[in-house]
């Protein structure tokens, strides 16, 4: 583990307890971070940094082969794995450190939830990352990701409008 993980986890761990210590946790009740939220982060922060480092197939690694992106702002529209990671890679958005995660285990599948700061914005994305595990790694599957705030809070690896096509019912 980079000592760049290892000090965003002990960050995300003294966020944690201070945020419950400041909603007034009574004492002796600390709560704990769980052992998939310390695994997930790491996978959330190896994704962000290897976003950050342009580094496509570093971020490709980490994906599943039929990898979408769910986009709150476009919800019929699916971003496909390929348009994802050449937007990401070509318009990195500078994130911060993941907040308010749960994980949810289903065996070989993760649903993994959390509020991502993205710095330089008035708001945060709510994001729902899909992880499933494939041999003894997890990549991500699906995310689905919509603004937490303004509606200006832009979401990595979506591309600019294009044109609609309307579909045959």
């Amino acid at each position: 583990m980079s000592g760049r993980i290892r000090l965003a986890l002990v960050c995300f761990a003294a966020l944690a307890l201070s945020q419950a210590w400041a909603q007034g946790t009574a004492p002796g009740n600390i709560p704990t971070v769980s052992r998939l939220v310390v695994l997930f982060t790491e996978q959330e922060m190896r994704l962000a940094e290897r976003v950050r480092a342009r580094d496509s197939a570093g971020v490709g690694n980490l994906l599943t082969d039929d990898f979408e992106l769910r986009a709150s702002a476009r919800p019929g529209q699916p971003v496909p794995r390929a348009d994802w990671l050449r937007q990401s890679i070509v318009s990195p958005v500078p994130m911060g450190m993941p907040t308010h995660m749960a994980v949810h285990d289903l065996g070989s599948a993760a649903v993994v939830s959390f509020l991502q700061p993205v710095n330089g914005a008035k708001g945060n994305l709510f994001v729902i990352d899909v992880w499933r595990r494939v041999g003894d790694e997890w990549k991500l599957a699906v995310r689905y990701a919509g603004a937490s705030g303004p509606a200006s809070v832009p979401v990595p690896g979506l591309p600019p409008a294009g044109k609609e096509i309307p579909k045959r019912y």
